[in-house]
């Protein structure tokens, strides 16, 4: 089977529909409408909001081809209603964004499916587009994988943002914050996160601690003070 003789069809245009349909080479189908949905498409993806996946596939008429849905938090069992050749999920596990195109090779996808077949149909498909890291996953490690990408990805880079306001607030240029950011992320690959943590909470500074609570409170920045006392404190109970 080439890519060429596999037929796909995304259904959402936020960002995972967005880069799902530039990789699979097709135009995202809107989700409100399915306007423009294949009768002969051989896996059809939903990716929409976690809140309307269940939704949307209740829309699907029936189909010949496969049915998956790519968030994390949410069940097979929400595509149970449909008719199709079987149903599971393909959750790409990073973070994705419209006008940063990626290569399937940069995604690792965790997948699942109603059954064994449809798995190996699901997985061959992926591989055959050029996903390369491709993991097995029911709904419930989804979900904790989900969450962890939460905490590793999303807060970190609310925290980045902090950083840059305060940094453009004071004149600074905001990419000096880069290099720092690539060896936080670089120190993993050789140690765990608990070992390679460093700063003043780290090191229980206290003084250090104190005037940078100050600073932010001096800048206007409570609701981020707020953060800064709760994530120290964090680090030095688990130390």
């Amino acid at each position: 089977m080439s890519s060429e003789s596999v037929k796909v069809a995304v259904i959402g245009k936020g960002n995972v529909g967005t880069q799902f349909a530039r990789i699979f080479g097709t135009e995202p189908i809107p989700p409100r409408t399915l306007e423009g949905l294949p009768a002969d498409a051989d896996l059809y993806i939903i990716s929409v909001s976690d809140s309307v996946v269940k939704e949307v596939a209740e829309k699907m008429p029936p189909v010949k081809g496969m049915i998956v849905h790519t968030t994390g938090s949410v069940g097979i069992e929400a595509l149970s209603a449909v008719k199709s050749k079987g149903y599971g999920v393909m959750y790409p596990f990073q973070t994705i964004s419209k006008s940063r195109p990626l290569l399937p090779s940069s995604i690792p996808l965790l997948i699942e499916a109603s059954d064994q077949k449809t798995l190996e149909s699901i997985e061959k498909c992926a591989r055959e587009y050029g996903f390369t890291q491709i993991g097995i996953a029911d709904s419930e490690k989804r979900r904790r994988v989900h969450l962890c990408g939460t905490f590793a990805c999303n807060f970190t880079n609310a925290m980045i943002g902090i950083s840059q306001k305060i940094l453009s607030d004071s004149g600074i240029d905001e990419k000096i914050i880069n290099p720092l950011v690539v060896e936080t992320i670089e120190k993993l690959r050789t140690l765990p996160a608990k070992e390679a943590q460093t700063g003043p909470a780290a090191r229980k500074d206290h003084s250090t601690l104190y005037s940078h609570r100050a600073l932010l409170e001096e800048l206007g920045m409570k609701e981020e003070a707020e953060i800064y006392s709760l994530i120290s404190e964090y680090i030095m109970r688990s130390r």
